[in-house]
C-alpha cells in the first residue's frame, strides 16, 4: 500500500472531467473487448462442432486451412485498445492525473519509464512463455537459456522502442488537441 500511496502522491489528484472521460473510452473498449471475445470464442466452438460432426478433426492439415482463433481474438484486442488511445487523445488527454494531464511538453522522463516497463513486461514475457514451452516439449535439460534470454533482449529493444514512439506520439497529439480545443473555447 505504501508504494500506491506515493504513486498517487507522485501522479498528483485525478480531474473530474478527465475522469468521467477516460471511464468513457475505457467502456468502450470493454465493450468492444466482450464482443470480440465472444465471437472468438463462439467461432472457436463452432470449428470444434463442424470439426467433431463431420469427423474431420482440426489438428491435421484440414486445421492449418481454416481462420485460426487467435486470428480475431488479437484483432479485438488490437481495435480496443487503439480505440480506447484514440478516444483519449480526441478529448485532449492522456491520462486522468494532473500531473501529467495538463502538460504543454512531453514529459519524457515518464515516456521513457512507461516505455521500459513496456519492453521489460514483452521480455519478462517472451523469455517465460518461451522456456515453458521449451520445457514442455523438448524437456528442461533441452532449454536454450542464452537463446531464450537474446530473444527476450531483443523484444525488449523492440518494444522499448516502440513504446518510446507511441507514448511520445500519444502526448505530442494529445497536447495539440487540448490546446486546439483552447483555443476554440477562446475564439
Amino acid at each position: 500500500m505504501g508504494l500506491i500511496s506515493k504513486w498517487n502522491e507522485y501522479m498528483g489528484p485525478k480531474d473530474e472531467r478527465l475522469e468521467a472521460e477516460e471511464g468513457r473510452s475505457t467502456k468502450a473498449s470493454a465493450y468492444i473487448l466482450l464482443a470480440g471475445a465472444l465471437i472468438s470464442l463462439y467461432y472457436a466452438i463452432m470449428l470444434d462442432q463442424v470439426a467433431s460432426a463431420t469427423e474431420h478433426p482440426l489438428l491435421t492439415p484440414l486445421g492449418q486451412s481454416v481462420v485460426p482463433v487467435q486470428f480475431p481474438l488479437l484483432l479485438t484486442i488490437f481495435v480496443a485498445g487503439v480505440v480506447s488511445v484514440m478516444m483519449q487523445v480526441r478529448s485532449g488527454f492522456f491520462t486522468s492525473r494532473t500531473r501529467y494531464a495538463q502538460v504543454d511538453r512531453i514529459p519524457w522522463e515518464y515516456v521513457v519509464l512507461c516505455a521500459a516497463a513496456c519492453g521489460a513486461a514483452v521480455a519478462v514475457l517472451m523469455c517465460g512463455m518461451r522456456i515453458l514451452a521449451e520445457v514442455q516439449i523438448v524437456g528442461l535439460a533441452e532449454v536454450a537459456w542464452l537463446g531464450d534470454l537474446a530473444i527476450g533482449i531483443v523484444f525488449f529493444a523492440i518494444a522499448f522502442g516502440l513504446g518510446l514512439a507511441c507514448f511520445a506520439l500519444v502526448f505530442h497529439d494529445a497536447i495539440k488537441r487540448r490546446q486546439q480545443m483552447e483555443r476554440e473555447l477562446e475564439g
